[in-house]
């Protein structure tokens, strides 16, 4: 779970960035810049609204669990956590590369 949260905030960092470039006075000359934001957005919103879909369980699953008393588990397999970190640091490396490409 280290690993995914340190994507996670690698990648905010990443937006962060850029969501300053694209407010800033140069953003007529991001070129590159622009259409990735678009694509990448939408693609880790889905991702993320399936993650939290995932994470946040149903009222009858909350029942059940109270009822039985039995803990949390992780509902990812390694497999899903490396996925969607390959995903989020894809998704860096395009931001990062392309704002580098619009700063030239």
């Amino acid at each position: 779970m280290g690993d995914l949260m340190d994507s996670i905030m690698a990648l905010q960092t990443a937006f962060q960035q850029v969501n300053h470039l694209v407010k800033g006075p140069g953003a007529t000359k991001l070129i590159a810049l622009k259409p990735l934001i678009e694509k990448s957005s939408e693609e880790l919103k889905q991702k993320f609204d399936r993650i939290l879909e995932i994470l946040q369980p149903s009222a009858s699953q909350n029942k059940r669990r109270k009822r039985l008393s039995q803990g949390l588990k992780w509902p990812f397999q390694k497999a899903d956590v490396l996925q969607i970190i390959q995903l989020l640091e894809r998704h860096k490396s395009e931001l990062t590369f392309a704002m580098d490409s619009d700063q030239t």
